[in-house]
């Protein structure tokens, strides 16, 4: 029998046996009720490839307007791609994706370091670039490694904008089209898109990578951005030098010492200098995955971890944020910044939600207990039935000398006994504004870890992650590092002082939603907001219920431009799919 025959034959055996056992030890009917759910689970994972080729895969209708649209100005793409010995079947599907963009203007810049075992590699694309000028290649003296190749690739490039494009991946059709128009309405000089892995069909693919907008914690985190990624020339002349000639020294450009995490360095000096970082929320590249990549052979791989460690700390470094970086083990591409602290900084720990001094005291000495953090001075607010929420947390901001606030709720207690030092180390940042942690409800699922708007909510706001347990690492991995939000939440915030005075204090309009309007107001004057899980807090109630109040409507009235967006720290596929 051949092997393929023989392989089916004994699952096919193995089935029958197990099922047999079922029948013999439970019964027919939990045979049955097996065969149902295996049934059901079948007919939702089919719904699921269906729902999901609608995430990804355009219609003729959708082609033909690309093709067709003409934009206000030219734009060329110099597309990157460093070649090594790709396989052959892999290599033509590169070069068909490209050759099918809707958007026609653009260059391919093909650098090849591949050994004389796989000519076949220069010869397909001479053959390539002799029926097409739009491809570029040059065959290279020797293999210097991916960043020097790419170096090499970005030294053909007379695009304005360039794009990253891995030798053994596929362009989505309409990447280019949907940069385009990017641009075109954002005036961005660097964007990224979201992402899809694939091992066989691609129109059969479904580990999507929906990614937020851009957050400087999150990039920190991790190389979220990776794929498919696009910037303006004159943002890579700002960070790199320029040539007499107009061409860019591509030896400066991408950097030998971070093989295997150069993308990830690039990324993140690109985006120190860019003035308009843009997010296309749709699924624009197809990743490949097969044992040779990082992503399926990380443990071989082991120096992609420590370049990606060294590009972050010299990220530090560049811009004067002392910290010190590490893998979040055993997340070994998650990384954790401890950033310097004020060892000394005085906490005024502003407790609202009390019901008398007695509660505070008792209150007081519990929180106390479980917090190593020693420079802590106390500040009750008391009267919230007869006061505004806002008026009485802008009182006790006046009232005390204390660099930082930590807005706490009676109800919330700290879990992580280094919670203070782990807030401060981010609201010390003169770009940060509010530090929240991870809030956990009694039964330990996720209370809060991040807040977006939601205009189809009556709330007109959305708790991200709620009521995953606390043991999951949620979608992506999204509850195991620090990243970005458009709001914190009163239960648990720290600020510093003087920041929440400048920005002009909480609302007294607004009751419900004075930290959401704060945040939006800091947001506004350029602060960033840090969700942090390396910090945990308990929220000893079943459920929150602050927004079912009577600011809702000035709230909404406020913010009602802000509110008409999609939220740049949501993804209306994590809504759909309700993975987030």
């Amino acid at each position: 029998m051949p092997k393929g025959y023989r392989n089916e034959w004994e699952k096919t055996m193995s089935k029958i046996k197990k099922g047999v056992r079922l029948l013999l030890t439970q019964g027919p009917v939990a045979v049955l009720v097996k065969l149902r759910n295996k049934r059901i689970e079948h007919l939702r994972e089919a719904a699921f490839r269906e729902k999901a080729k609608k995430v990804h895969l355009i219609t003729e209708e959708q082609r033909e307007y690309q093709k067709k649209y003409t934009f206000e100005e030219p734009i060329k793409f110099s597309i990157i791609t460093p070649l090594y010995n790709t396989p052959r079947e892999y290599l033509l599907e590169l070069l068909h994706s490209v050759q099918r963009q809707t958007y026609s203007d653009w260059q391919l810049c093909l650098a090849d370091g591949s050994d004389g075992a796989h000519a076949y590699v220069g010869k397909i694309c001479r053959e390539y670039a002799g029926r097409d000028a739009r491809i570029v290649y040059t065959a290279l003296p020797e293999n210097k490694g991916i960043s020097e190749n790419t170096n090499a690739c970005i030294a053909l490039a007379d695009g304005q904008y360039l794009g990253l494009l891995d030798h053994d991946d596929v362009l989505h059709e309409s990447a280019l089209f949907e940069m385009r128009r990017a641009i075109q309405k954002f005036h961005a000089d660097f964007l990224y898109s979201d992402e899809v892995k694939f091992s066989g069909r691609i129109e059969d693919a479904t580990d999507f990578n929906f990614k937020p907008g851009f957050g400087k914690d999150e990039l920190r985190s991790h190389n979220y951005i990776c794929h498919f990624t696009v910037f303006s020339r004159k943002l890579l002349e700002r960070v790199n030098e320029a040539a007499p000639s107009g061409h860019l020294v591509f030896s400066k450009v991408y950097r030998p010492e971070f093989d295997g995490s150069q993308d990830h360095d690039m990324v993140l000096r690109l985006t120190e200098k860019a003035e308009k970082v843009i997010h296309v929320p749709k699924v624009l590249y197809y990743w490949r995955v097969h044992p040779e990549s990082v992503s399926m052979n990380l443990d071989s791989k082991s120096y992609a971890v420590d370049a990606a460690i060294r590009a972050v700390q010299e990220q530090l470094e560049r811009v004067g944020e002392p910290g010190k970086v590490s893998s979040n083990l055993p997340y070994r591409t998650i990384y954790r910044v401890r950033y310097e602290i004020d060892p000394c900084a005085r906490v005024a720990i502003v407790v609202h939600h009390l019901d008398s001094e007695k509660e505070f005291a008792e209150y007081k000495e519990k929180v106390r207990k479980a917090t190593d953090y020693p420079h802590l001075e106390w500040v009750p607010v008391f009267g919230e039935n007869g006061r505004n929420l806002g008026s009485l947390l802008n009182q006790a901001a006046r009232n005390t000398e204390a660099e930082y606030l930590v807005i706490l709720d009676a109800k919330c207690m700290p879990l992580t006994a280094g919670w203070i030092e782990e807030m401060l180390m981010f609201a010390g940042r003169r770009d940060v504004a509010a530090v929240a942690p991870k809030i956990l409800f009694p039964d330990h699922t996720i209370a809060y870890a991040g807040i977006a708007l939601a205009k189809e909510r009556e709330e007109k706001i959305r708790f991200l992650c709620r009521g995953i347990p606390n043991t999951e690492q949620g979608y992506e991995a999204i509850l195991r590092y620090v990243r970005n939000t458009t709001a914190v939440w009163k239960g648990c915030f720290m600020v510093e002082r003087q920041k929440l005075l400048s920005i002009g204090g909480f609302s007294e309009e607004m009751p419900g939603y004075e930290e959401i309007d704060f945040s939006l107001r800091a947001a506004e004057q350029g602060y960033r907001h840090v969700w942090t899980c390396f910090a945990e807090v308990e929220y000893q109630k079943a459920q929150i219920e602050d927004f079912k109040t009577e600011g809702r409507e000035s709230f909404s009235r406020q913010w009602e431009t802000i509110l008409a967006k999609e939220d740049p720290y949501d993804h209306k596929n994590w809504k759909r799919f309700k993975l987030v």
